[in-house]
């Protein structure tokens, strides 16, 4: 099931472009749902991140949807964005919010579907996403956005690159579905992403930014683990993504 949310003010443009899903749907075998709202700021305040589309107008009443994507950004770096719009000048600015495409009005079917099947080649796929709850709302982090995650009381803290969040869960459960992507847990209060790991000395763990203690415990797992992962990373030439 793919969940859609259509943002857009006017009824008859929100109900064509349903429409046009529903048959999009029928003829590629996929399953849609659809919520729709009626302006951004009910979109976006407070944000759920529970979708995987976002089908946004420009031209609204309080927001326009360039505004709205750009606040939509703050909270969902990854979310597939389509624009809908009479003027096309946004399509230059579409970029800087990473927006997947954009259609003109009035949306006829032929375009439409030639758009989402472009749309479906960028594979819709959030499931490695870690969804966190901050005051904004919910907002999706991908894991190769976490430095690492800490401790503290009945807290733990994801440090991401873009900013900290704090959520009340214990550090084992946080941990658990990072544990297949390069997560390596190095006390009873970290759990660092070895992407971000520059160096081993001793018993300090050099990250990007700062340096983490390593429990004599867990000294030789982390080594291990970090020597395993750096040589994956030489073989694929990857490297952690920057701010």
């Amino acid at each position: 099931m793919i969940r859609i949310a259509l943002v857009e003010d006017r009824d008859a443009d929100a109900e064509r472009l349903s429409s046009h899903l529903e048959r999009f749907g029928r003829e590629n075998g996929e399953a849609f749902s659809i919520v729709r709202f009626t302006n951004p700021i009910s979109f976006l305040e407070p944000y759920t991140a529970d979708y995987d589309l976002v089908i946004m107008d420009i031209q609204m009443p309080h927001m326009n949807g360039m505004e709205a994507a750009y606040r939509l950004r703050e909270m969902d770096e990854d979310v597939l964005l389509m624009f809908v719009t009479s003027m096309t000048q946004y399509a230059i600015e579409g970029y800087e919010v990473k927006a997947s495409n954009y259609i003109v009005k009035p949306v006829s079917y032929p375009d439409f579907a030639l758009k989402m099947k472009k749309l479906f080649r960028s594979k819709i796929n959030r499931g490695d996403a870690i969804v966190l709850k901050t005051d904004m709302g919910q907002i999706r982090i991908a894991p190769d956005k976490i430095r690492y995650l800490e401790s503290v009381g009945h807290n733990v803290i994801y440090h991401t690159l873009q900013g900290d969040y704090s959520q009340f869960q214990s550090l084992t459960n946080a941990a658990a579905p990072l544990e297949e992507k390069g997560f390596c847990r190095i006390n009873s209060c970290y759990v660092v992403n070895l992407a971000f790991v520059k160096s081993i000395r001793g018993y300090d763990a050099i990250l990007d930014e700062g340096t983490l203690k390593i429990s004599q415990p867990r000294k030789k797992a982390v080594a291990r683990a970090f020597s395993q992962f750096d040589l994956k990373k030489e073989q694929s030439g990857n490297n952690p993504p920057s701010n």
